[in-house]
This record gives structure tokens, sequence and C-alpha cells, in this order.
């Protein structure tokens, strides 16, 4: 288990190795950088992309787009109840299989059959042809022998990762993730969150800002003055609004944070839903409190949040009574984003649960929407150049791991590439 700073005057920047020199956020404005980016940091990672409770029962399916490697891609549960990843193309004239009215638009659904609206081939939830058009016509045994184009995937908890690097996966999925948090979640109950809330939005930004607005916790106490003027005050003063551990493993990153008492409201609103600007909290059924150790390294007591940040697009958060929070922010361009959210709860019991639920989730959108708020004016600051580095304090340890994390991925693919 991994000890607390032992000394008031000790920091994390020292304790991880981070340097304490400033950073250069060229990688969030440069264009030549963002096309480097696309092979030496998406393609050759493990990409999130959805939930098994996504997909429930036999034939239900969802279609995920990946722009930024022109993928387009579908996840369906078969007959035998496995899950199978495809990429989202016909395999007779490259067509896009499933869409309806807008081919871009994300669909979800349940059916025993795909069919293409080209010309109006079937494919089974298998992957094989289930239905050809005038099969007479067909040369040889090409139609019977067709079949959608397999995607590489893996399942952590019920999380599905795929990877479109060419000529397959130069590391498992536990290989990437590390052992740190491969099996540090184990115990974890993932599979009672079947209660889901979610919501995207766009930003003209690049979307690895997002990534730094969420890689650290004092910003709180200004940003989300509103919903947490606790944390302002706290700081208005003259205290700290801290994270209690920030750790690196790897390309990936984690920080905990101690939570307000389970009695503690702000708002007679708050007090009557039972819910928070950090989610529901009213007792759940099961305890959740008692964390894995990879999910809370020092085992901080009262914990609130833990931020779990996975190369390179991806974070895993959970948030005390014990649900959790998934956001994914995709590159559209090199100054244009996608940003995801999905809450996963336990089911409400009751109308009382439900309305803590519904409470709590709009609470914490109103906060997540206020950081989304200023992306838009941090990518017009840094692209006015007036600045080519920027310091940073101990407490964006992980926005410095992040931006030296991002650079290495660029230099090696570089260096692979000049002696290819």
């Amino acid at each position: 288990m991994i000890s607390l700073p032992k000394r008031a005057d000790e920091r994390w920047t020292d304790r991880l190795g981070m340097g304490h020199g400033p950073i250069s956020l060229e990688d969030t404005i440069s264009p030549e950088f963002f096309e480097l980016e696309k092979e030496a940091v998406f393609r050759r990672s493990w990409l999130f992309i959805g939930r098994v409770q996504q997909v429930p029962r036999p034939g239900d399916y969802f279609t995920k787009e990946i722009e930024v490697l022109k993928a387009s891609l579908l996840v369906v549960r078969d007959k035998e109840m496995g899950v199978r990843v495809y990429h989202n193309v016909c395999p007779h004239r490259g067509n896009k299989l499933v869409w309806d009215t807008h081919a871009e638009t994300e669909q979800a659904g349940r059916c025993t059959m795909f069919v293409c609206k080209f010309h109006g081939l079937g494919f089974g939830t298998n992957g094989d042809v289930a239905k050809l058009t005038d099969p007479k016509a067909w040369l040889d045994n090409q139609g019977k022998a067709l079949h959608l184009a397999e995607v590489r995937f893996e399942l952590w908890h019920g999380f599905i990762f795929v990877n479109l690097e060419r000529g397959g996966p130069s590391r498992t999925l536990r290989e990437f993730l590390g052992e740190h948090f491969w099996s540090g979640f184990d115990g974890f109950a993932f599979e009672d969150m079947t209660e889901r809330f979610s919501a995207r939005a766009n930003a003209k930004a690049n979307w690895k800002t997002m990534i730094d607005g969420f890689g650290e916790v004092y910003h709180a106490a200004t940003t989300h003055a509103l919903p947490f003027p606790a944390a302002a005050e706290m700081v208005s003063a003259g205290a700290s609004f801290t994270g209690d551990y920030y750790g690196t493993h790897g390309q990936h990153r984690q920080y905990v944070m101690a939570g307000y008492p389970s009695d503690f409201y702000q708002f007679d609103y708050e007090r009557i839903t039972q819910a928070f600007g950090t989610g529901p909290r009213h007792p759940f059924a099961k305890d959740y409190m008692n964390l894995p150790d990879g999910a809370n390294p020092t085992q901080v007591k009262n914990w609130g949040t833990s931020s779990n940040m996975f190369f390179p697009n991806f974070y895993l958060q959970l948030y005390a009574p014990g649900w959790i929070v998934t956001y994914a922010m995709w590159p559209l361009a090199y100054n244009r984003m996608r940003f995801e959210i999905e809450m996963w709860m336990p089911p409400s019991r009751n109308f009382s649960e439900m309305l803590s639920h519904k409470s709590g989730i709009s609470m914490f959108l109103e906060a997540a929407l206020q950081d989304f708020s200023l992306l838009e004016a941090q990518q017009a600051g840094l692209e006015t150049r007036a600045f080519d580095t920027y310091p940073l304090t101990d407490e964006e340890v992980c926005v410095r791991h992040f931006h030296q994390e991002i650079y290495a991925a660029v230099d090696k693919y570089k260096q692979e590439v000049a002696h290819s």
C-alpha cells in the first residue's frame, strides 16, 4: 500500500518525479501535432467505447463513432449472450451498415438482423451473412462467405475497450492498463450499476483541455463556487482545497479526494432530495464505501471521489456513496472535441431514491457544464500564443504527467517512422 507524503513540505510533484519546469501546451493548439497524435496516441491505445450493460439482451446493439481514426463500430449482444464488436461497414460495397437519417449519428436498438440500405444484404448478430439479394447473381461462393469485419476488443469489469492498431494490438488490455488498475478494482460491484444517465456536448476546443480541467480539484472553489459554496468559503478563509492522494501508473494517473459528511447539505433542496453537487446521498442498499486498493491506494478515510484517468481519453470516477461516472473526450479536429458523460447507479428502489438520483444528476451535470463552458475561451487564449509555456502547481501534477505522456508517445512514433 502506498503511503501519503510524510512531511508537510513534501510535494507530490517531487514524489512522482515530474520536475518543476513550466510545460508547453503546443500539443493543444498545433494542427501538425494533432495529425501525429492520431496514430501515435489513439491508434496505439485501447479505447473505451461503452459498457456491457448497454447491450443486456440478445440483439441489443449500439454504434460508436471514432472520428479521429475514421472508424464506425457496431457493438451487439449475440444469441449466445456474447458481446461482439464489428466495423459498422457492409462487406459488399462498403456502405455504413447501421444508421438512420444521418450517417454520422450514433444509433442504439434491438434487432435480429442488420440490413444494408444499399442492396438489402442482411447480417446476423454473429456477423454471418443472413440474407443475400439475388443470390444467383453472386460469383462463386463470394456472397455466402461475406462476414462483418471483427474489431479487437477486451472487457474489464464490464467496460468495453477496443484496439484499432494496424496488424493487431501490440499490448493486451492488461498490459496496457497495468496491474495497478487491472486487478486493483477487483471486488467493487460494477455490475450493480445498471441505472444509466448520459449526456454529450461538442466544443470548439482541443480534447486535452477537458482532460486537463478534470485533472485537478482546486479549481472547484472558483469554477464551482455556486454549487459548492462551502469550498469557496474555505478557500476565501485561507485554507487549501486539495486532493488527498495523487498517483501515476505507467501512462495513467489518479487522485483521491475526501468528501463532505453524509449529512452535510448547503441548501434546503439538497436536504429534501438527499442529493448534492456530487450526486445522490441517500443510503444505498449495499455498502460501496470500502473501496479496493486500486481505487483508493492509501485508503483515504471518508473518501468522496476516486478519479482514475486512463490514457488517452477515458476517466472513471467513483463517487460516495458508491456510484460511478465515465467521461470520454473525443477529438474531432485539433480545435474541436466531443465530451461524453455517463452516470451509473444502483437501481432506484422507490420514488424517494429516484428523486435523489435525478436531483443529484442534475446538480452534477450543472457542475460539469461549468467546466465545459470554459473550454472555448481557454482554446482561444492558447491560440494567441501570448505565452510559450505555462507553470503548474503541485495540485496539477496529473496535468503535468498527462502532457509528458502525450509528448512521449508522439516522440516515440516520430522516431519509429523516421527509422522505418
